[in-house]
């Protein structure tokens, strides 16, 4: 009997350490995968130097990062949620949050592809 190990398409953990957890950055969750990307999208429609001349942007900006963040986190941490974030992180940690969270939905999109084809290929066989 042959046995179809989806296990091997996870990627290779990424783990961070913020407010005293540690979190799994390496996946995102398929529950929120769609919020997630709302989010990132309505992220990369600004630009820097669009956020560096507009303050409002530049808030609207850092609101999203912090919806982003907490929307991941709330997921296995509830306690990790906007207001959490608001009173327990600063600008840097919220950022470099963001972007791993970011760079998680990208391998995901580009992981689909391959696995997605090799499965087609065996299964042709």
């Amino acid at each position: 009997m042959e046995t179809l190990d989806l296990d091997i398409l996870r990627p290779e953990k990424k783990l961070v350490k913020i407010g005293g957890q540690t979190i799994d950055l390496s996946y995102i969750p398929c529950g929120i995968t769609f919020d997630v990307d709302k989010i990132v999208r309505t992220l990369g429609k600004f630009t820097e130097k669009e956020l560096i001349a507009d303050a409002d942007k530049a808030k609207i900006a850092f609101e999203l990062s912090i919806q982003l963040c907490a929307l991941f986190c709330t997921v296995k941490h509830p306690e990790l949620d906007e207001e959490w974030w608001r009173n327990n992180a600063d600008i840097t940690q919220i950022n470099q949050f963001a972007y791993a969270v970011q760079e998680a939905l990208v391998k995901a999109y580009k992981g689909i592809e391959s696995p997605q084809m090799a499965i087609k290929q065996k299964v042709k066989k």
